[in-house]
């Protein structure tokens, strides 16, 4: 595995965090930049938009117009893409080693001289509002949506990052503009390399492009902290579908917490591979086609879901019982030496791979950086090598217990009656 030690921190005088990792196997090069906004950052009115700015990053700048960025990029041997979560906002490109400044130079236009055209804006618009609609006809999304913002009474996780419909259908150009520039500014960015160079050389680049971009005011963290949860809330959705499925989220602490070694191990024994809990339990005897336990990894306190889709004679009501059975198991029952082993050696392998290009090393650099610091990657297998099956049990007590959980639950409605979705909630 290669070593996160080796990684080297930059601080430009702007602001600008700059993380560099030499890697000489082969002749490529990757860079992420990484911008500490996403749907976190948001409010009513503008849910959505830090993902609807990622798309207008794509139509050019007057350096780089929109019907040449594909070819600069594709041109010289290289990949690019974006993409947005709950805590963030990063753009990549993987190429050549000897390309790589093709790649600072776009980043660095685009951070601030993108140029939001309005017909552009209204294109988007279509595009995201089409994307939703599409979302929405997915059963999972449809329920995980509902549970999401039934779990969350205060803190703006409580609203998914494609955004509310009638946000999208209101939200102007200017909107989407001094969110740009508010929140695009070296003083909120982390940019990662890693490849095929040297470094001295590769900062004396990142100078010249980065170095005369003005810092912005610092972006505010959000204020409002999510109150203990005082009971279990519970939410139905009845819509056009063929299966029921379930999902129960429960509140867990935030990625800098060291809970999260230990829900990492529980996600494993539950969830990872055909020996795990879940699928022995509910696949193997056709209650569930599919069952797993996620904990989030986010900035501020956040959710383990557990999601199931149910096998087709099987009601929501059954198998819910039935994953519960196994969350009560791990509150309940001492994991076996045995079981744990197995577990943290799956864990451990599922990290390492997970490092196997400089692509997935810039991006597991930034993403740890962002969220706590990419120092976490170089303690993870210690931490994990380090749980015990007491840990385990401590941990899903913690968290696992009815009045901490929001369980939801879709009912899939024949064609004639399922042309329009209902919700029952019930706090």
């Amino acid at each position: 595995m290669s070593s996160f030690s080796t990684v080297t921190t930059h601080q430009l005088e702007n602001g600008l965090t700059v993380l560099t990792k030499e890697v000489h196997a082969t002749p490529v090069t990757s860079l992420y930049i990484w911008y500490r906004v996403g749907a976190r950052n948001e409010r009513p009115g503008l849910t959505g938009i830090s993902h609807w700015v990622e798309h207008m990053l794509f139509k050019g700048t007057k350096k780089f117009p929109k019907e040449t960025l594909k070819r600069v990029i594709e041109g010289n041997g290289g990949k690019w893409n974006g993409f947005t979560s709950m805590d963030y906002t990063a753009y990549y490109e993987v190429l050549p080693a000897d390309k790589i400044e093709v790649g600072l130079a776009l980043e660095a236009d685009r951070m601030q001289n993108s140029i939001f055209d309005p017909e552009e804006v209204e294109n988007e618009r279509t595009v995201i509002l089409s994307e939703r609609a599409g979302a929405e006809n997915s059963p999972q999304f449809a329920l995980r949506e509902e549970v999401q913002a039934t779990a969350y009474k205060a803190h703006p996780y409580q609203w998914g990052i494609i955004g509310w419909k009638s946000d999208l259908q209101a939200m102007t150009r200017d909107d989407l503009y001094s969110y740009y520039q508010r929140c695009y500014v070296p003083n909120n960015a982390t940019l990662v390399v890693v490849g095929d160079f040297t470094t001295d050389r590769l900062m004396e680049q990142v100078k010249s492009y980065y170095l005369h971009l003005p810092a912005g005011q610092p972006i505010a963290d959000p204020t409002t902290i999510e109150p203990p949860q005082q009971g279990e809330r519970r939410v139905t959705v009845r819509k056009e579908g063929q299966l029921a499925y379930v999902s129960i989220a429960y509140h867990i602490p935030p990625a800098s917490d060291a809970d999260l070694y230990p829900l990492d191990v529980l996600s494993t024994i539950t969830s990872s591979g055909k020996i795990s809990r879940f699928y022995r339990e509910l696949v193997d005897r056709q209650i569930a086609t599919s069952a797993y336990l996620s904990p989030t990894f986010s900035k501020d306190a956040g959710l383990a879901w557990v999601t199931a889709e149910a096998c087709a004679d099987i009601s929501a009501e059954q198998l819910e019982v039935s994953l519960l059975e196994q969350m009560d198991r791990l509150q309940n029952d001492l994991v076996s030496e045995a079981e744990l082993t197995r577990a943290i050696r799956q864990t451990e392998a599922q990290f390492i791979f997970a490092m196997d290009s400089v692509s997935s090393q810039a991006a597991q650099i930034g993403y740890y950086e962002t969220l706590v610091s990419y120092n976490y990657l170089n303690t993870y297998l210690e931490q994990i090598g380090s749980v015990t099956p007491s840990q385990l049990q401590d941990t899903a007590q913690k968290y696992f217990g009815p009045d901490n959980r929001t369980v939801g639950h879709f009912i899939p409605l024949p064609p004639e009656i399922g042309s329009s979705t209902r919700f029952t909630k019930v706090a």
